[in-house]
């Protein structure tokens, strides 16, 4: 009994998809390259707050609630801390004013690259690349991207974990005292397992058969929806309104 309800999960899931209330991943790899365009084209603003604003609302459309107060709590902090350098007549904080203002235009395009990641599966990825007749030299790396970001974080609480235990507290204090001493102990073994992690991920995807010629079978049959084209449209709106009304023109 307990068998025949298990496969009636699985082909439940392989026939309808996954439940999730979700934008199609082509239209997310879509909205990434405009939100990127937008934030890079526009000048203005007004323009700036209604991307933000509307990558706020993907992120409650996919329930990313927590998500979004703190991409929204970073963004306010960023952007008052400018209002203030700028204020202040120091080189220092001059340039520290102009590398968080050039942290503040690319911040949309992290933001909802995070909404992207937090919000796909590999195997959606990988089922939507492959309908689309995605070459493998794309879809190889942002499969192995999509899982190398994730796996970098476990990695960093490692790194701080075992830091902790050779007496190495990562306190605002000790930053602030010895910055570059700080900074050695977290980089060098990241960078170190960096190429590690890297590697593992390549010949896991590999082995998994995505350079494969022959057709993968996918739990997730994605489709397209009325929201995708709606988030589309909106997104597409703000970006003409960063060429026409809030941009280099």
């Amino acid at each position: 009994m307990i068998q025949r309800v298990q496969n009636m999960a699985i082909s439940t899931v392989s026939l309808y998809g996954d439940y999730r209330r979700t934008i199609e991943p082509r239209t997310k790899l879509l909205i990434l390259l405009i939100v990127n365009i937008t934030s890079f084209v526009q000048n203005n603003i007004l323009c700036e707050t209604l991307c933000i604003a509307l990558i706020t609302i993907a992120m409650i459309y996919h329930r990313s609630y927590g998500l979004a107060i703190k991409n929204l709590i970073f963004f306010g902090a960023m952007a008052l801390f400018i209002l203030l350098t700028l204020r202040v007549e120091n080189t220092i904080v001059g340039m520290l004013s102009v590398v968080l203002i050039m942290a503040r235009k690319i911040f949309p395009t992290f933001m909802f690259a995070a909404l992207l990641m937090s919000t796909t599966q590999v195997g959606e990825m990988t089922s939507s690349l492959q309908a689309m007749h995605t070459p493998r030299q794309i879809t190889i790396p942002i499969v192995v991207i999509m899982r190398f970001f994730p796996t970098i974080k476990e990695e960093s609480k490692g790194i701080l974990e075992a830091a902790k235990v050779r007496g190495i507290c990562f306190t605002p204090w000790n930053i602030l005292k010895s910055p570059g001493q700080m900074m050695e102990y977290i980089m060098v073994p990241l960078i170190m397992q960096l190429s590690v992690v890297a590697e593992e991920l390549s010949a896991a995807a590999v082995t998994k058969g995505i350079d494969s010629d022959k057709k993968r079978t996918s739990l997730y049959q994605t489709h397209f929806s009325a929201m995708d084209l709606v988030f589309t449209v909106l997104f597409s709106a703000n970006l003409v309104f960063a060429f026409v009304g809030g941009g280099v023109w």
